[in-house]
């Protein structure tokens, strides 16, 4: 998560050091790179011109209606629903028709049980 907050020092080093790392993973031929995204467009902007394979981006806080963005402006070519998936067991439908999200429970995250991972309800159940 590149400049995502943590005093990582001078913010165009960070970004240089950033680059660089992309740039000598990139021959390594991985299939793709994840970067926890938290607003630094620049920077992503500029691992796209040095990352050929598939770019995945998880953008915290986004709305259901931001899901695209970063690929419709080409930063990106994977939007992860993480949190959305989670909560929603049918996503997918929920976004096809623009039916409502179920909203995740953070207290059941990392939990280690069932709870929420397996009891948020379906359409077909609400």
């Amino acid at each position: 998560m590149p400049l995502g907050g943590i005093d990582e020092g001078d913010t165009e080093a960070v970004r240089a050091q950033y680059r660089h790392l992309v740039g000598e993973l990139a021959p390594l031929n991985l299939a793709y790179l994840h970067v926890h995204h938290v607003g630094d467009d620049e920077l992503l902007r500029s691992f796209r011109e040095v990352w050929p394979t598939a770019l995945l981006v998880v953008r915290y806080g986004r709305t259901r209606e931001q899901i695209a963005d970063d690929i419709e402006a080409g930063l990106a070519d994977v939007a992860p629903l993480g949190r959305f998936a989670l909560a929603n067991p049918d996503i997918v439908e929920r976004l096809r028709t623009g039916a409502p999200l179920n909203e995740i429970d953070p207290a059941t995250l990392y939990g280690g049980g069932e709870a929420g991972y397996t009891d948020y309800p379906t359409l077909a159940q609400a």
